[in-house]
């Protein structure tokens, strides 16, 4: 399928659901700049393999908005793609929000897949297009059309000893429920990578150069839990995540646990 036929497909899923707007940022549930290849949105639907950027689909426009560093890359690889380029002015401002804002009508609905938007992107979206009278929903117009969509990575983890990180999870845990209790929080998430890897004294080779494991934590006064597919551990691996009092939970099994949290409950 072209990059053509791909944006054709799309606004036939738009057009359906009565959505004047996609938008496909480059990120990941973990609000990554590098990807693994399941979450390589961009490239897949445009041919842009930079490390940032935005889509966002009309159903007259697809451009791509994305920053001085990629202005010849996008010119390049956005050929024949169908999408055009759009120069931000400012680096890693969503000033698409403002575009969306005057170019669509009052009523309008606005589309994304809301595992790849950031709380704080979301929320900007929400303000920003409802005072237009614009709507954001919950879709994901990608999953339809990528047959041959790459798995999520299965490499194994491993974890750092004591000894050379200098603290241990135990150590590290507390400090966290310290400062939650702190600014009254009763539960805490964890979604970046990078933090997941301090936290856990963990590492992987789930993105290229990165050495860091797709994971969640969920962290209470008295529960800590590590989300990841458990087949990447070994025994070993979780036994002494279990002796540092850490529950271990299916990676995917995060957002079960995420609505059972009570709704008068900070987080």
């Amino acid at each position: 399928m072209t990059y053509k036929e791909k944006l054709s497909e799309i606004r036939k899923q738009m057009k359906a659901d009565q959505v004047e707007a996609y938008i496909i940022p480059s990120a990941d549930p973990h609000i990554s700049e590098y990807l693994p290849k399941y979450y390589k949105c961009i490239p897949f639907t445009s041919g842009f393999k930079g490390s940032a950027g935005t889509l966002v689909i009309t159903h007259d426009f697809a451009g791509l908005w994305t920053d001085f560093r990629y202005f010849e890359q996008a010119t390049e690889e956005l050929a024949e793609s169908g999408f055009e380029l759009v120069k931000q002015k400012v680096q890693h401002a969503p000033e698409y929000i403002q575009w969306l804002g005057e170019k669509l009508h009052a009523g309008a609905i606005v589309a994304a897949d809301e595992q790849l938007l950031s709380i704080l992107l979301g929320d900007l979206l929400t303000d920003k297009l409802g005072a237009k009278g614009i709507s954001l929903t919950n879709k994901d117009y990608l999953a339809p059309i990528w047959s041959d969509r790459p798995a999520l990575p299965t490499e194994s983890a491993f974890l750092l000893a004591d000894t050379h990180v200098g603290q241990s999870v135990t150590e590290k845990l507390t400090s966290i429920r310290a400062s939650m209790n702190e600014v009254g929080a009763k539960w805490h998430l964890v979604s970046s990578l990078d933090d997941m890897a301090w936290i856990f004294n963990i590492r992987g080779k789930d993105v290229n150069y990165n050495p860091v494991v797709l994971s969640f934590a969920l962290i209470s006064a008295d529960q800590a839990t590590l989300f990841i597919d458990l087949t990447k551990l070994d025994d070993a691996s979780k036994e002494a995540l279990e002796q540092a009092g850490i529950t271990l939970a299916p990676y995917t099994s995060i957002e079960q646990a995420l609505t059972a949290i009570p709704e008068d409950a900070s987080i």
